[in-house]
C-alpha cells in the first residue's frame, strides 16, 4: 500500500492503527482481497487522505463523482 509505505509503516504498525490484522494488510496489499467501505474511512484517516477518488484511482481534478471539492457544485 503506497499511503502506508510513504509513513513508514510495517504492516503490523498500520494494522494496529486500522484495527485489523496483518494478514489482512497483506491481502489487501496483494489484491487478494480489498478493504469494506468502511475500512476506507479508517485508511483514509490514517494516512491522511479524505478524498474517495484516491481509493478509486481517479484524479479529483477531472472527475465527476460528486464527493470531490473540485465536483461539488
Amino acid at each position: 500500500m503506497e499511503g502506508r509505505k510513504k509513513l513508514g509503516l510495517s504492516r503490523v504498525q498500520f494494522a494496529l492503527k486500522v484495527n485489523i490484522s496483518q494478514q489482512a494488510v497483506g491481502k489487501w496489499e496483494r489484491g487478494e482481497s480489498l478493504p469494506d467501505i468502511f475500512m476506507l474511512a479508517k485508511i483514509g484517516e490514517v494516512i491522511g487522505i479524505t478524498d474517495m477518488c484516491y481509493f478509486v484511482g481517479k484524479d479529483p481534478c477531472v472527475c465527476d463523482c460528486g464527493c470531490c471539492p473540485c465536483c461539488i457544485k
